[in-house]
């Protein structure tokens, strides 16, 4: 049942592109022959108006197929009825937005699904002191483990997200923090040096405050050494590597401290002693080594949840944050700072798709708005036969007021063709991998 959920995620996401892309072209009045749901020969289709609906074979993307396209089309089958009705008959300006449609109905999605999440409800962690350092600015101004935090100068505290976030937007300045009980603190945040996904580090505020979660595993991502370890959702670490373990902050120190370590781990799952073993892979964060597991903690001990216009701005820049670290993350690869093998095809999405409805309708929302960020964003890449592509070729014609010679169109194609099967065959050879070794 989850495959035919991801199988019906993935024509979804292929669904909403092409509809931009259909969209644009039809307000454009460019006559639309063909929208289609896959690639190669017909299994099932219909014709309304002027355009025929299809769902084809090969359910590897989708695509729409409009007048003009191709020179051949109007030489051939030039009518009255089509007479400026060509994709070449628009002006530069709509047939960007034909192109772009695609990628921007993808982000829409994102925003949407997003936007949807927020004003339902998300698990957070009260905002409750679970850490204070000692002589930090927080022991400093009188701040406790078990206070509760409800404001931070004018803003109001639903959750640690917010407190967090907001402390780490105030570097240097004194924060004014009202507890539950009505009483003020006033803190002064000091300044950190936080490393970004670049490797580089930008300064934030901190006043020393952490939370307290309970060492019990919420997520683990696949093909990661929590995968690979045998870990599941639920269960409880008790120790690792002969070390009690009494919160997630201890989860994660020792697990940072390790790289490439083979720890022991002794996990209570449903009331069983289980004896696992872990090595978690080694990244590099700023000058430092740190050893990553692929795991995280239970997501959140309350909801939260935001009114319409809110969630429609956190929509907007949680679809930003995930779009500017997708590009991050294509650079390191690019650059061969970040390992290939990360590289995934459509059997990782199709797994983790299924993994993902596994853990609930929210989770797999969640997905969907990733993938469909991560569709739009490799679509934009000026890659031949992409849409950044076809951007690019209608970017330079524009600049240089000159059409570009077919033949050269035709070559820089064929080369998009060929580095764009061979990414697909480089992700299905890690998919095939994967499957195997794990």
């Amino acid at each position: 049942m989850t495959i035919l959920i991801a199988i019906g995620v993935l024509a979804f996401l292929v669904f909403i592109h092409e509809l931009g892309h259909f969209i644009f072209a039809k307000i454009s009045n460019v006559y639309v022959e063909k929208f289609s749901i896959g690639f190669g020969p017909k299994v099932f289709g219909f014709k309304y108006g002027e355009t025929e609906y299809l769902l084809s074979a090969i359910p590897l993307g989708g695509y729409v197929k409009m007048y003009g396209e191709s020179p051949d089309d109007v030489k051939n089958n030039e009518t009255p009825e089509l007479h400026g009705r060509a994709l070449t008959d628009v002006n530069r300006f709509k047939r960007a937005l034909i192109i772009i449609g695609g990628p921007l109905f993808n982000f829409l999605l994102a925003i949407v699904i997003f936007w949807g999440l927020f004003a339902s409800g998300i698990p957070d962690y009260k905002a409750q002191i679970g850490i204070v350092e000692i002589d930090s600015p927080a022991e400093i101004a009188g701040l406790k483990i078990g206070d509760i935090i409800v404001k931070a100068d004018e803003e109001n505290i639903q959750s640690w997200s917010e407190l967090s976030s907001y402390i780490a937007l105030n570097p240097n300045k004194n924060i004014e923090i009202t507890l539950d009980d009505g009483t003020v603190k006033n803190v002064t945040s000091r300044v950190v040096d936080q490393p970004t996904m670049s490797n580089k580090v930008e300064p934030i505020g901190d006043i020393g405050i952490g939370l307290v979660l309970p060492p019990i595993i919420g997520k683990v991502v696949p093909d990661y050494p929590a995968y690979k370890a045998k870990l599941s959702r639920q269960d409880k670490i008790l120790t690792i590597d002969n070390k009690s373990i009494s919160d997630w902050n201890n989860v994660r120190e020792v697990i940072r401290a390790n790289p490439k370590t083979e720890l022991l781990v002794k996990v209570d799952r449903g009331g069983e002693i289980i004896d696992l073993t872990l090595t978690p892979m080694e990244s590099k964060e700023g000058e430092n080594l740190v050893g990553i597991a692929g795991v995280s903690p239970i997501e959140g001990n309350i909801f939260v949840s935001y009114g319409f216009f809110e969630s429609l701005k956190l929509g907007v820049i949680r679809s930003y944050d995930f779009s500017k670290f997708i590009f991050v993350s294509l650079g390191k690869l690019i650059s061969g700072s970040a390992p290939t093998d990360q590289v995934g095809g459509p059997i990782m999405i199709v797994k983790t798709t299924a993994d993902s409805a596994d853990s609930g309708f929210s989770a797999l929302l969640f997905f969907v708005a990733i993938i469909s960020i991560n569709l739009a964003v490799f679509n934009l890449l000026p890659i031949p036969v992409l849409d950044g592509g076809h951007l690019l070729i209608l970017t330079i014609e524009s600049v240089t007021r000159r059409k570009i010679n077919e033949r050269i169109i035709n070559g820089f194609q064929t080369v998009g063709l060929v580095l764009l099967l061979s990414l697909m065959a480089f992700a299905f050879y890690n998919d095939i991998t994967k499957l195997f070794t794990n």
